[in-house]
């Protein structure tokens, strides 16, 4: 699945599901088509040779939003001795579900350093930085949804029935045969 900085649509059903499930997820484009590697920039147009030199964006996201991600991306990165292309990555390999991801690097030197990425720890301060720069709000309709429970049982619904092991009004069913009677 597509998934990324500028990328995290899957966050709201399918990584949920994914973790759930104990099912592993492989991301495509964890750098957005290279555009995370943090090589643009606001007013210079992109190098040749370039993917968006090349093909233009592979993957839509709002650039604006991308370069905030990649300033993030470059502070962080500062901090470990690493770049923004192998921050961005271990981010990816941070999140739940995540198994693994599909790097397509053009430089076999660009591959030996997203590689490297695997052994790139990122402290909390750093996750929480990304994610706060990266989030994309809660997509319709999981806004809603969120805003019709809230209005019905204020706690928090999820897939994770051990949440609910203490009782109240709120039953999980699945896994119990269908009786017909409530």
């Amino acid at each position: 699945m597509h998934y990324s900085l500028v990328n995290r649509g899957l966050e709201y059903e399918f990584q949920s599901f994914a973790e759930y499930a104990n099912l592993g997820i492989l991301v495509w484009s964890p750098l957005a088509g290279g555009f995370l590697a943090g090589k643009y920039g606001r007013t210079a147009p992109a190098p040749q040779g370039t993917r968006f030199a090349d093909a233009g964006q592979f993957v839509p996201f709002d650039k604006e939003l991308g370069y905030r991600v990649v300033d993030a991306l470059k502070e962080v990165a500062g901090r470990h001795g690493a770049n923004p292309a192998q921050v961005a990555l271990a981010w990816v390999l941070s999140k739940p579900a995540v198994s693994s991801v599909i790097i397509a690097a053009r430089k076999a030197e660009n591959l030996a350093d997203d590689i490297k990425a695997v052994d790139l720890a990122l402290s909390d301060e750093d996750i929480q930085l990304l994610d706060k720069v990266s989030d994309p709000g809660v997509p319709y309709p999981k806004w809603m949804v969120l805003q019709l429970d809230t209005a019905e049982d204020p706690r928090p619904k999820v897939l994770h029935p051990e949440r609910y092991a203490d009782g109240g009004s709120w039953k999980d069913l699945r896994g119990t045969k269908w009786s017909g009677a409530h």
